[in-house]
C-alpha cells in the first residue's frame, strides 16, 4: 500500500512536529487531495483538506495551535478544536450537518454518527471521469437503521440537488427507499474497534435505562444497594470485593454487610420529606440532598458519554458536577439545556463526572476524600465504567472473555428459511448463528450488573455502555448497502485484523448468497418478503 511522507520528516514548522510518521494510504480519499483524521504527519504536500471526523485524541493527534491548514469538521468539534487546543480560528471550517456542501469541487455531507457530540459520518460525492465516485467514511460511530436511511436518502439524490437539515433528520425507516436501485458505494471506510463476535452488547437506550433504575433504587431505599451486594455476592463464587486487589478483604461476609449498612444507611434526621420535585429544592444541602448520602459518579473521555450521565442526573433531579476542563468541553456542545445542570460546586451535585481512568477502587478512595473536603455529608460513591469493553469481559454478567471467533463457511439455504422477519434480519439471525453468539435483542437488566471492587467507601459497576457499532450492527450496517470495498480503519494485532477481515468478506459474501437463495426460493415465507423488501440483487 503507498505511503505519502510529508516534506520534512524530521521537523515541520507548520505543525510544529518531529519525526512524523509515514501516511497511511486508508487515511487519504481516493480521487481527492483530501485526508480523513490524519495529523500526526506532519505537513502533507497533497493535501488541500484535513477532515476530522471528531474530538478523540486518537483522530486529532498530532493537530496542535501552529497548524497551517484547511481543516473541515462538524461546529461542536470545530469549537473544541479552537478552544482546546489553540488552532487558528482562519483555519478551521466548520459544515453544517446533514447538508450537502461543496468543498474544493467536492461534495460533501455530514451526518450524526452516534458517538460523542460533534462526531460525524462524513459522505465524500466526487465527479470523476462523467459520473460519481461514492466514499462513505464512518469515523468513530454506533451504527444504527438511521444510519442506513440518510446515507441512501444522500445518495440517491442528484448531487445538483440541495439536501438540508430536513431532508435527511428524520429519515428512519430504510426499507421504503429499496423500491429504488440502491446506489453503490465505491468505498466504505469502517470503524471495526468491536469487529468481534464477542462484542454482541446492548443498546444504548438498554444500558441508560437499566442504570437510572438503579440509582433511583439506591437513592429511594438506604438499604438497597447492600441487599443487592448481598444477594450477587451470594450467587458468585468471587463475592464483590475479590476482584480489586487495593481494597482490603474483610474477614467474612457478615462484616462486610455491616459495614456497608453503616455506609449506606444514613443518620436520623428529625426534618420532613420535601413537599416539592423542583429542582432547587431537591439540590438543598440541608434538606433532601443531604438526607441521599450516596454520590453517583461517572466515567467519561474529554467529550462522550454525556447521554448517561445526564439521564442519571435528570431522573434523580440533582445538577452535574464537572472538572474545569470538562466544563470546557461541555460548553463546546452548545446547549443552554446542558449548561443548566451544571453545578458550581461539589455539594451541589449527586451526580460527579471524572476522567475514565479514575474510576478505580484507589481513585474513588480518594475522591471521595476530596470531596467531603466540601460535602461531608457524601459518605459513599457508587461509580460506573461506561464501556463496550466491559461487554464479554470478567464482570459481565454471565459471560468470560472468549476466544477469537472466525467466520464459518455453511451455507445459508437451509436456515434462511426458518427464520422470520425481513431479508436483512435473517440474513442477521444467520451471521449471529454462525457466530455462536445471540443477537443484540437479549436485554441488559439489572441483574447484569456486576461489581469491579466494592468497599465502605465505594463500589464501581462496569456497564456495557457504548459509543462504537456492536458486532451485530457492523453487520446489519454492511448488509444493508450495497458496497464495493471496505476498508477497516482500527487496526489491532495482526490476528484481529485478519479476523476483521475475514468477516467483512463474509459479509459480503453472503450477500450474493441470500440474493440466489431468494431469486432461486419457492418457499412461501421467502416469496412473500418480497413486497416488504426487494431482492437482493438491488444491494449486491
Amino acid at each position: 500500500m503507498p505511503k505519502y511522507i510529508h516534506k520534512n520528516a524530521k521537523a515541520d514548522l507548520e505543525t510544529g512536529q518531529r519525526n512524523a510518521k509515514p501516511l497511511p494510504s486508508y487515511k487519504r480519499m481516493p480521487h481527492t487531495s483530501f485526508t480523513v483524521d490524519a495529523f500526526k504527519y506532519g505537513k502533507l504536500d497533497f493535501c488541500t483538506g484535513y477532515f476530522l471526523t471528531h474530538f478523540h485524541s486518537d483522530h486529532y493527534g498530532g493537530l496542535t495551535k501552529r497548524f497551517i491548514g484547511d481543516i473541515y469538521c462538524t461546529r461542536i468539534t470545530a469549537n473544541c478544536v479552537i478552544k482546546k487546543l489553540g488552532v487558528n480560528p482562519d483555519c478551521v471550517h466548520a459544515l453544517p450537518m446533514n447538508t450537502r456542501c461543496l468543498v474544493q469541487g467536492v461534495y460533501v455531507t455530514f451526518i450524526d454518527a452516534n458517538h460523542c457530540p460533534g462526531a460525524a459520518i462524513i459522505l465524500f460525492e466526487i465527479p470523476h471521469s462523467g459520473s460519481l465516485v461514492r466514499i462513505v467514511h464512518t469515523g468513530d460511530f454506533r451504527a444504527s437503521d438511521r444510519h442506513v436511511s440518510q446515507i441512501l436518502r444522500v445518495l440517491e439524490t442528484d448531487v445538483q440537488q440541495p439536501i438540508m437539515s430536513n431532508t435527511i433528520a428524520g429519515c428512519d425507516n430504510r426499507h421504503k427507499y429499496w423500491k429504488r436501485v440502491v446506489p453503490m458505494i465505491d468505498y466504505l471506510y469502517l470503524d471495526t474497534t468491536y469487529l468481534q463476535p464477542a462484542h454482541a452488547f446492548p443498546t444504548q437506550e438498554n444500558v441508560i435505562q437499566t442504570v437510572v433504575a438503579f440509582c433511583r433504587n439506591i437513592n429511594d431505599d438506604p438499604a438497597y444497594l447492600t441487599n443487592f451486594l448481598q444477594r450477587i455476592g451470594r450467587g458468585s463464587k468471587k463475592g464483590v470485593h475479590e476482584s480489586d486487589r487495593s481494597t482490603k478483604s474483610e474477614s467474612s461476609t457478615q462484616a462486610k454487610s455491616s459495614l456497608l449498612t453503616r455506609w449506606f444507611r444514613p443518620k436520623p434526621s428529625p426534618h420532613k420529606s420535601p413537599t416539592t420535585t423542583s429542582l432547587s429544592s431537591s439540590l438543598s444541602p440541608s434538606g433532601f440532598f443531604k438526607r441521599r448520602r450516596v454520590l453517583f459518579v461517572v466515567g467519561s473521555y474529554s467529550i462522550g458519554k454525556e447521554r448517561l450521565f445526564i439521564e442519571i442526573a435528570r431522573q434523580l433531579k440533582t445538577k452535574i458536577y464537572v472538572s474545569r476542563d470538562k466544563r470546557t468541553m461541555l460548553e463546546c456542545i452548545g446547549s443552554p439545556s446542558l449548561l443548566a445542570l451544571l453545578a458550581n460546586s461539589m455539594s451541589e451535585a449527586q451526580v460527579h463526572v471524572v476522567s475514565m481512568s479514575m474510576v478505580n477502587m484507589r481513585g474513588m478512595a480518594e475522591y471521595l476524600q476530596a470531596v467531603q473536603k466540601e460535602a461531608a455529608f457524601f459518605s459513599s460513591i457508587v461509580a460506573f465504567s461506561p464501556t463496550g469493553w466491559s461487554h464479554g469481559g470478567a464482570y459481565y454478567s454471565g459471560r468470560e472473555q472468549q476466544p477469537l471467533v472466525w467466520p464459518e463457511k455453511s451455507a445459508c439455504g437451509n436456515v434462511g428459511p426458518k427464520l422470520n422477519g425481513s431479508d436483512i434480519e435473517r440474513m442477521v439471525a444467520h451471521i449471529a448463528s454462525s457466530a455462536r453468539i445471540q443477537t443484540d435483542s437479549s436485554t441488559f437488566s439489572i441483574d447484569s450488573l456486576k461489581p469491579r471492587g466494592s468497599s465502605n467507601k465505594a463500589t464501581i459497576f462496569p456497564v456495557s455502555y457504548s459509543e462504537h457499532s456492536s458486532f451485530t450492527e457492523l453487520a446489519r450496517f454492511i448488509c444493508s448497502l450495497r458496497i464495493e470495498t471496505v476498508v477497516p480503519t482500527v487496526f489491532s494485532s495482526d490476528e484481529k485484523n485478519k479476523l476483521a477481515k475475514s468477516w467483512i468478506k463474509h459479509w459480503q459474501d453472503l450477500k450474493i448468497e441470500f440474493a440466489h437463495m431468494l431469486r432461486n426460493s419457492t418457499s412461501p415465507q421467502l416469496s412473500s418478503d418480497r413486497h416488504i423488501v426487494p431482492c437482493f440483487d438491488q444491494i449486491v
